[in-house]
C-alpha cells in the first residue's frame, strides 16, 4: 500500500500562499452533504510514484494547532492542471482525491499532532510541498490509529441495502457466508440502483446491460451498513456475482484485471482470465484498489488451501 502526505495551510500573514479559510470550510461542507462523492484538486509532489487508488492523508501546518485533518483516496491520475481554488493558480501536477474522512481543521483533527508526532518523520511535518510519499512504517500505524475513527461518510441506507441473511457468528466462512447471502441479495435496492448508475446499466466485467441479470456486489463482503459504499461495489452479471461471492473469480487490484479459480479455467469462464475491469466515467465512484486489494488476498487464500485438499481415490 502507497501513500501520500498533502499538506494545508490557512492562509494569514505567516503563511500567504496558503488555502483561504472559508474555502476549507466549504470544502468539509461539500463533504458533509455528499461524502461519497467529494472530490478535490491536490497537488502531488511525487506525481511519477502515485497511483489511482493510492492513500492520501491531509495534513495542517502553519500557526496553531496542528494534525491530520482528512483521509482519502487517489481517484484521478496526476496530470499538469490548473485549479481554481489555488491562490497560486498556475499549471502543476495534481491529482484528484476523493475523501473518505474530512473534518474542519480549525476547529478538530481526526489525529492531533501529539498523537502522531512519534509516528511520523520530521521532514513530512515541516515539509514545504504537498503529495510526498509516506514511509510504509508509518503508514500501517497511521491505519491503526484511524481505524476506530471510522468513515465520516454515510454509506447507502441501512433499511434499503442491508442484507437481512447476515450471520455475524459466519465471518470465519467466507464461502458459506457468501452462499447464503446469494439468496436476498436482489433485496438491496439502494445499493443496486447507486452501481447501475456507476457503470451505466452494464457489468463491470462483461458489459451485459440486461438489467434484469445485473446485481451489487459487495467487494469488501457484507458486515453493516459501512460496507455498503459504491466504491465498495461491483455491478456484475447474476453468475460472476455468485463466483465472485464465492471465491472462484477476483480482481488483481494492481492491472485490474480478472482472474478465476483453478477449477474455471477449463470452463468458458476461462475466457475471462486477464479481462480489464470497467471503469465507472465518474472515478469518485470507482472501486476502491484498498478493497480490492483485501479481496484479492481472501481470493489466493483460499486457491491455496484449495491446492491443499487430498484427492479423494
Amino acid at each position: 500500500m502507497r501513500a501520500f502526505w498533502l499538506t494545508y495551510k490557512p492562509l494569514g500573514s505567516s503563511s500567504p500562499r496558503g488555502w483561504p479559510a472559508e474555502k476549507m470550510s466549504e470544502l468539509v461542507r461539500r463533504f458533509e452533504a455528499d461524502p461519497a462523492g467529494t472530490t478535490a484538486l491536490w497537488r502531488l509532489a511525487s506525481h511519477k510514484a502515485a497511483q489511482i487508488g493510492d492513500r492520501v492523508y491531509l495534513f495542517k501546518q502553519g500557526t496553531g494547532p496542528k494534525g491530520i485533518f482528512g483521509v482519502g483516496d487517489i481517484v484521478g491520475p496526476p496530470s499538469m492542471q490548473p485549479d481554481p481554488d489555488d491562490i497560486e493558480g498556475g499549471l502543476t501536477y495534481r491529482a484528484t482525491i476523493r475523501f473518505t474522512q474530512l473534518v474542519d481543521p480549525l476547529d478538530t483533527f481526526l489525529l492531533d499532532f501529539s498523537t502522531i508526532q512519534d509516528l511520523v518523520p520530521t521532514t513530512l511535518i515541516a515539509i514545504q510541498s504537498s503529495g510526498t510519499a509516506v514511509p510504509s512504517g508509518s503508514i500501517s500505524e497511521l491505519e491503526r490509529l484511524l481505524a476506530p475513527v471510522g468513515s465520516a461518510g454515510h454509506a447507502v441506507d441501512q433499511a434499503a441495502a442491508d442484507d437481512p441473511a447476515f450471520d455475524p457468528d459466519s465471518q470465519n466462512d467466507l464461502r458459506d457466508r457468501a452462499i447464503r447471502s446469494i439468496r436476498v441479495r436482489r433485496g438491496q435496492p439502494a445499493f443496486r440502483n447507486a452501481l447501475l448508475e456507476a457503470y451505466g446499466g452494464r457489468c463491470a466485467i462483461t458489459g451485459c446491460a440486461v438489467e434484469d441479470v445485473l446485481e451489487a456486489a459487495h467487494i469488501t463482503p457484507y458486515l453493516g451498513a459501512h460496507t455498503n459504499y459504491v466504491w465498495n461495489g461491483l455491478l456484475l452479471r447474476t453468475d460472476l456475482h455468485t463466483l465472485f461471492d464465492c471465491g472462484l473469480l477476483s480482481i488483481e487490484p494492481k492491472r485490474r484485471t480478472v482472474v478465476v479459480a483453478d477449477a474455471l479455467r477449463a470452463s468458458s469462464y476461462g475466457k475471462l482470465a486477464g479481462k480489464l475491469l470497467r471503469i465507472p466515467k465518474d472515478p469518485a465512484k470507482g472501486p476502491s484498489r484498498r478493497s480490492l486489494e483485501a479481496r484479492y488476498r481472501d481470493f489466493v487464500s483460499l486457491q491455496t488451501v484449495s491446492r491443499k485438499k487430498p484427492i479423494a481415490v
